[in-house]
């Protein structure tokens, strides 16, 4: 059965096919208010593969070639995250509105340079900081919003993977850092729930495993942020958890208020599912559901379009993504320094 597109429909292009980057294209895929035109990537046997699989109409490995084609309107850079910035420059100045997967940038020059990049071009930039689409996370907010648990004043945060991630999902893991790859998601978190911003950070991180299986990155970051208005974040991540785990992710998230505390637990799943092999938890935050994608990633996702279409701003502007990267390039400063940094 043909697609039904609906009136004004946002012509979308998708530059990077690979895991991820699938993400944003089934979900473009499925929108009734998004065409999916065309992919790039520079595995061209796999841009092919996603585009036959999703009815993509062009297929590019030089992105530049997809910036090119006047029809398309808007585009998702799904790209390793050291290779935003010029990406996210040629788009803007192709007259593209962008969205951008998290991390925005892995410095604070290259987060200064896409928003005036964005503010030059007068185009629509959203950093797709998509757990804030997390029913859990979207209900608290709401809670703090109608007063309902006083005012936030601490949160401890804990993001992890499995060695699985920087051993074999990422060929690119020594050139990221935790802060960019997993705090980053929980920063922007708290960031939203507190209203405020970093004021001191102090991190310390360690290399072993990984240092010993030649990938240049740090197993672990712990980072304590003292915010503007006086409430405190701790965080921390891994990703040399052993590939046994339930799922590659472990996540918890707890917020204490004057006047109420939210516990939320990754690791206590919608059900349950045991094969012969292992045991997985299998919740309802993201996937499919008879062939249609479901999610935070998906809602995230449609948030942008809508955005774009309709010519508001998103939830995530540049804004927020220059202020969460100079946030998080000061863990990284403080990790490798040993001392405080004050923003």
């Amino acid at each position: 059965m043909a697609k039904v597109y609906e009136e004004g429909t946002l012509k979308y292009g998708v530059i990077g096919a690979g895991t991820h980057g699938e993400e944003h294209i089934k979900c473009i895929a499925a929108a009734n208010n998004a065409e999916l035109v065309a992919i790039a990537d520079l595995n061209g046997p796999r841009a092919q593969q996603m585009a036959a699989k999703y009815e993509a109409r062009e297929v590019f490995e030089d992105y530049h070639d997809l910036l090119g084609l006047d029809e398309v309107d808007a585009v998702s850079v799904v790209l390793p995250d050291h290779l935003h910035r010029q990406v996210c420059e040629d788009a803007f100045a192709a007259g593209k509105h962008v969205l951008v997967e998290k991390p925005m940038a892995t410095s604070v020059a290259d987060a200064e340079a896409i928003v005036a990049a964005q503010q030059a071009a007068g185009k629509t930039l959203m950093v797709n900081w998509s757990n804030r689409w997390m029913h859990s996370f979207a209900q608290t907010k709401q809670a703090l919003a109608a007063g309902e648990l006083g005012e936030p004043l601490y949160c401890y945060a804990r993001l992890n993977n499995t060695l699985f991630v920087p051993t074999q999902m990422l060929s690119w893991a020594g050139n990221t850092r935790l802060p960019f790859w997993l705090i980053c998601h929980r920063y922007d978190i708290a960031r939203w729930f507190f209203e405020s911003e970093a004021k001191r950070v102090y991190a310390v991180c360690r290399s072993v495993k990984l240092k010993s299986m030649g990938i240049d990155t740090p197993d672990f970051y712990q980072a304590t942020v003292e915010f503007e208005n006086g409430c405190v974040g701790n965080f921390e991540s891994c990703w040399i958890m052993p590939e046994s785990m339930p799922s590659v992710v472990d996540s918890k998230f707890e917020l204490v208020c004057t006047d109420g505390y939210v516990n939320v637990d990754a690791a206590l799943p919608d059900f349950v599912l045991a094969t012969n092999e292992k045991q997985s938890n299998r919740g309802v935050l993201y996937g499919e559901v008879m062939g249609e994608p479901v999610g935070f990633v998906n809602q995230s996702i449609k948030h942008f379009i809508n955005s774009v279409l309709l010519g508001r701003e998103p939830l995530i502007t540049g804004y927020d993504g220059l202020m969460i990267t100079k946030a998080l390039a000061a863990m990284v400063e403080s990790a490798e320094t040993g001392q405080p940094v004050d923003l």
